[in-house]
């Protein structure tokens, strides 16, 4: 196989869960509720990428995480998931849709027998699809396009009489909080084109919280799930899968209104990654893939941990000029942007929610601001210098990984 090329397979498995493992309905009580109905199924979808001998398995999950609380040991827990892979790495991400069950131990729902059940047969069903995509390998030719969505995502932290509040307390959103930064709107897409000129699969990167349908009881994959939907639809863009990037304080202008707000948020982004298919340019390099576990501080006060630390897991996946970032967790824009500056690629993507969830990421400035995302709970645990110690990890692996391509 030449440099230009390389191999790509695809499997998908629905992951729907029985209704009485609910949703979420509220991290600081720890509660929440049995689902009443299936808006959307919930998927499991892999990419399998071959080049030169290294393998690697691309995951998106549409569930709101995984956690140590809820899998046990996450190396125990993904030793069967890998092994579907011989010499191969499996990169898990999540598209952190609120209206999956409750996968991140903030309620006691992981506890439930019916809940150990379906995570086992999770479990299983991506082992069967990793194996699936990588029995379905053929060459490939990369393509990627640059463009951005306006008026679907802001930054979600706002003053308000002294205090930080989330912007979904101050809806209907107007133009001025709109336009207040950071919030990262570009879309990037990623096509797998084989030999024939068919499109394998279409991966899509944006960062917005999936929050469109948050606390209403109806099992949907969201946005991310409309997006797939409607590429799909078209039959000219292979599976769909979305990576959600940093979006720990990005939200829609439209938290918990409905189903509709949620479809026209991914046939949105679809009518966006169609319109970039012009302006694509050929990724041309060998693939290569880095993976590093790291270990951050926790902050003084959290009794429900037993160590100081707690294990993140980082990858660096490159393809030429292009590389993409996995991070654990719920980092803010601005980690995302630290990274992508300092990154030596022409190209860098950083996707949030990969692996065992370790909370938010937020910046030290953020932790003197204050707000839901810096209270310490289960939701939030780490302290204020580990985005920083995430972020020189991160760059010291691309600039490895680029002698590598």
């Amino acid at each position: 196989m030449d440099k230009m090329k390389l191999e790509v397979g695809t499997a998908w498995a629905d992951i729907t869960p029985p209704l009485e493992l609910g949703l979420l309905t509220s991290s600081v009580k720890g509660t929440y509720e049995p689902f009443l109905s299936v808006r959307s199924p919930l998927k499991a979808k892999v990419v399998a990428i071959k080049s030169q001998g290294a393998v690697v398995a691309l995951v998106s999950l549409d569930l709101l995480g995984l956690t140590e609380t809820v899998v046990g040991d996450w190396n125990h827990f993904k030793e069967p998931i890998n092994e579907a892979l011989p010499g191969g790495t499996v990169i898990i991400t999540c598209t952190h849709t609120h209206n999956a069950p409750e996968s991140v131990g903030l309620s006691p729902l992981y506890e439930l027998p019916r809940f150990k059940t379906w995570l086992a047969d999770l479990r299983n069903a991506l082992i069967t699809a990793i194996t699936c995509a990588s029995a379905s390998l053929r060459p490939c030719k990369v393509r990627f396009a640059v463009s951005s969505l306006q008026d679907y995502s802001l930054q979600r932290r706002i003053a308000n009489a002294g205090h930080v509040v989330l912007s979904d307390s101050m809806q209907p959103i107007s133009k001025h909080l709109m336009d207040r930064q950071p919030v990262d709107r570009r879309v990037r897409t990623m096509r797998f084109i084989d030999d024939q000129a068919d499109t394998v699969a279409t991966v899509v990167h944006t960062a917005c919280h999936p929050v469109h349908e948050m606390c209403l009881p109806q099992v949907s994959a969201d946005f991310p799930g409309d997006l797939c939907a409607a590429l799909e639809r078209t039959g000219e863009t292979g599976m769909a899968l979305f990576l959600n990037g940093a979006a720990g304080d990005v939200n829609p202008p439209t938290v918990s209104m409905g189903a509709a707000y949620a479809v026209a948020h991914g046939n949105a982004l679809a009518e966006v990654a169609r319109r970039a298919i012009p302006e694509e340019q050929v990724v041309d390099g060998t693939l290569v893939c880095l993976s590093r576990e790291i270990a951050l501080p926790v902050r003084q006060g959290v009794d429900w941990l037993s160590s100081s630390t707690v294990d993140a897991c980082l990858h660096v996946l490159a393809f030429g000029p292009l590389a993409i970032v996995f991070l654990p967790g719920e980092p803010f824009t601005e980690v995302s942007n630290a990274i992508e500056h300092a990154s030596p690629y022409k190209l860098t993507v950083v996707v949030a929610y990969g692996e065992s969830s370790i909370g938010y990421l937020p910046t030290a400035s953020a932790f003197d601001d204050g707000g839901y995302e810096t209270e310490t709970g289960r939701w939030s645990y780490l302290a204020p210098g580990a985005a920083v110690i995430v972020q020189q990890e991160t760059i010291a692996m691309l600039k490895e990984s680029i002698q590598s391509v």
